[in-house]
């Protein structure tokens, strides 16, 4: 668990998610998804308590951050299913609007990139995002990502065609 405070000064708590914020994280995936601007998906379908077991069982890791207590974003590290890629963790953050641009993406992106430094096998984390959200990739690439590939027109959003980015960090 780490703690910091937003650029507004309310005191932020990072710690990792169990299966008792599936809700909250389902919640804040909603919101999100609703924006249509950030994530693929209407809705998050998920039983995040499940989800949560899974991830843990591969080695991964789901982390929350709380401001007052509510959970305000998520992100998770979720290692490849199989004996092929499981030294890959794939990568996903979200974060409800009013709480952007206040430091909880670096901060929760810094956790995890801590966090994984200290996994064993694991070797390169990826990560797909909007050709459209700028800020997201202005922080991955801060954060030592690099674009790997562009997927073109990959999603209409909207009546417009957004490509979708992969990018990655090796930790080796």
């Amino acid at each position: 668990m780490s703690k910091m405070s937003a650029k507004k000064k309310e005191p932020v708590t990072i710690r990792e998610a169990d299966e008792a914020d599936a809700l909250e994280i389902r919640n804040v995936i909603n919101s999100v998804a609703a924006e249509k601007y950030y994530l693929v998906p209407e809705t998050s379908r998920e039983d995040w308590r499940e989800t949560i077991k899974e991830i843990k069982k591969r080695k991964g890791i789901i982390i929350v951050v709380q401001v007052e207590g509510k959970i305000v974003g998520m992100a998770y590290l979720a290692r490849g299913k199989f004996e092929k890629n499981k030294h890959v963790a794939s990568l996903g953050i979200t974060i409800l609007k009013s709480y952007r641009r206040m430091g909880i993406g670096t901060a929760m992106m810094n956790h995890l990139l801590e966090w994984s430094k200290k996994q064993e096998g694991l070797e390169k984390i990826t990560l797909e995002v909007f050709s459209t959200n700028k800020p997201a990739i202005n922080l991955y690439r801060k954060l030592g990502f690099e674009i790997e590939g562009i997927r073109k027109r990959q999603y209409k959003i909207r009546n417009e065609y957004v490509d979708e980015i992969t990018m990655a960090k090796f930790l080796t």
